[in-house]
């Protein structure tokens, strides 16, 4: 574990070498906030439905903050075959497996740090709004929580498929199909989930599985390179 977070730091180091990448996902949410403020303040007049809609919000604010992960990941392993340094990572004297939960660790803070600010800013205007008043604590507690699960399986998956494609731009338009697979499913069963407690741990558990499957199975690839 101490060697993956060694190898994350130095992604970090080289996401953070040129901030003025991140602008664009910092810009997305702010934006979505900021439509979002304005509906609840001009256009809804009522404080229980102003939650309904900051409710559903919350759940969006995961899969923004998730889609984050999709061109850091796609860059993983697709951007050192590109750069031709492929080779000299896999001479690292790194353990295959945690390699890859190093790349992994080394994106996730980012989608991460998206989501949870967002949804802070959300519940913040609720809060002014004076509809979280309405709010259940399984409300946002399960998007919250979301958040972490949803990130890691999108950097996990991302950095995955990365891992199987020879371009960048393969990788990211692979990941991207399974974002926009998502994004609906997360949109519609936003509403089914609150408050069902089985189902917020069914979909927390599908969530980690699908993180833990692809480390193993990148393990199981990289064993062979």
């Amino acid at each position: 574990m101490k060697i993956s977070l060694q190898l994350a730091r130095h992604e970090w180091g080289l996401v953070l070498r040129d901030p003025r990448f991140l602008i664009p996902f910092a810009a997305v949410p702010l934006l979505l906030i900021l439509l979002h403020g304005t509906t609840i303040f001009l256009f809804t007049n009522d404080p229980s439905q102003r939650w309904l809609l900051t409710r559903t919000f919350l759940a969006i604010l995961s899969l923004i903050g998730a889609s984050m992960a999709v061109p850091l990941g796609a860059d993983a392993f697709a951007g050192e075959k590109e750069r031709q340094t492929w080779e000299t990572l896999l001479c690292l004297p790194i353990p295959r497996g945690q390699l890859f939960l190093g790349k992994v660790l080394g994106i996730l803070p980012f989608p991460l740090a998206v989501g949870w600010a967002g949804q802070i800013m959300a519940l913040v205007l609720a809060s002014l709004s004076g509809s979280f008043q309405y709010a259940e604590p399984s409300d946002w507690i399960f998007a919250l929580l979301l958040t972490p699960f949803l990130s890691l399986f999108f950097c996990s998956l991302s950095a995955f498929i990365s891992l199987r494609c020879e371009t960048v731009r393969s990788a990211a338009q692979l990941t991207g199909l399974s974002l926009l697979v998502l994004f609906p499913l997360v949109t519609v069963s936003s509403q089914a989930l609150i408050g069902n407690a089985m189902a917020q741990a069914g979909v927390l558990s599908a969530l980690l599985l699908g993180s833990t499957l692809c480390l193993v199975l990148a393990a199981k690839r990289l064993s062979k390179a």
